[in-house]
């Protein structure tokens, strides 16, 4: 099945959705490593609301799966339209972050001779990728390379089959839990890096296969509610017990390789998958972020730095009032700085 000229609303939903819980993962996790062991309660608040977004980037490579797989196109086309949309947008802003990097130093420590700054922006690059919420960015360009193959592969496949892969990458996944990946920095170990890499292009077959499934029987929807707030559940508490064992906040659960976020990944899949939306309202607010989801992924993490530069973070406030508060600043500023963008001549094309 190609979804290939049809438009697909539950699309735009979990774009929508997928755009938020990135924003929200930003502002939250401050909040859970600045106040675990000193602010228990406030610490519980950030940890619910941060497990209950780990869908959030497992979410956006399954809708790549689930709208690029299925499509068969020529290679050419299909790396010049990867190439305007993705990559061209990325080195716009991988530039702006170096130069935001630079001001957010304070004056003392900031290079100011052209050798100094080269090396600088080079140690930059090697030890965080310039930011580090660009991992992703550097990890879908090197999906999207293998990507027509894969989806040449997966398209001649039977269901039964592409449900075997899934499971078994699943089954790997586990099995590989412990092995140390790095994601953000590009020096050290460039195996783990594009072990990185390949584990989470799993997620773009898990895709694929949830959206060739019908999902209209009646309990389906309960059960995928079910799901995900087990999922919840099980990341808040598995946090808080393995950081009580180890005497030390232990992440290891908010993984978005760990079996649990794939279970929380796939449960609001499904719950969303061909639901109708008729409200105008609300279609327009989830098909306007979706428009401008890559744009403001990219730009959402200098609009946070400026605000928590300026003291301006989940403490002005208990965080169930500072959170969806900071979650809405940072949407519209950094929607109004895309917007803006495209408005600009050629600003299309590097906005994002």
């Amino acid at each position: 099945m190609s979804n290939s000229g049809k438009f697909i609303q539950y699309f735009d939903t979990l774009r929508a959705l997928a755009t938020l819980g990135v924003i929200i993962i930003h502002i939250s996790s401050p909040l859970v490593n600045m106040t675990y062991g000193k602010n228990m309660p406030y610490w519980w608040v950030g940890n619910v609301v941060d497990s209950a977004v780990r869908f959030a980037v497992p979410l956006f490579l399954m809708l790549s799966g689930a709208t690029m797989l299925g499509k068969e196109c020529k290679l050419n086309d299909f790396y010049k339209k990867r190439f305007t949309r993705v990559f061209i947008p990325f080195v716009f802003w991988l530039l702006a972050y170096w130069v935001y990097r630079w001001f957010m130093l304070k004056p003392a420590v900031q290079p100011t001779d052209f050798q100094s700054i080269l090396k600088w922006a080079a140690d930059l690059f090697l030890k965080e990728g310039v930011s580090k919420h660009l991992w992703y960015v550097y990890m879908i360009v090197f999906i999207y390379l293998a990507l027509p193959f894969l989806g040449k592969l997966l398209r001649n496949m039977r269901q039964s089959t592409l449900a075997t892969l899934v499971f078994c990458w699943m089954f790997f996944v586990f099995q590989t839990r412990q092995f140390p990946l790095n994601l953000y920095s590009w020096s050290g170990d460039y195996g783990s890096k594009f072990l990185g890499y390949f584990l989470h292009t799993g997620y773009l077959m898990l895709g694929f296969y949830l959206s060739r499934i019908d999902f209209s029987f009646k309990k389906i929807r309960f059960v995928a509610g079910m799901v995900f707030i087990l999922s919840v559940l099980v990341s808040a508490l598995g946090t808080y017990f393995m950081s009580e064992s180890n005497h030390h906040l232990n992440l290891t659960m908010y993984s978005y390789l760990n079996l649990n976020t794939m279970l929380q990944s796939e449960a609001i899949f499904v719950w969303i998958k061909d639901i109708q939306i008729k409200n105008k309202s609300a279609l327009w607010i989830q098909s306007t972020l979706s428009n401008y989801s890559f744009g403001i992924c990219l730009v959402h993490i200098m609009i946070i730095g400026i605000l928590f530069r300026n003291g301006i973070y989940w403490s002005f406030s208990h965080p169930a009032i500072s959170l969806p508060v900071l979650t809405l600043v940072v949407l519209l500023c950094s929607f109004a700085i895309i917007f803006l963008l495209r408005k600009v001549p050629g600003g299309k094309y590097i906005a994002g």
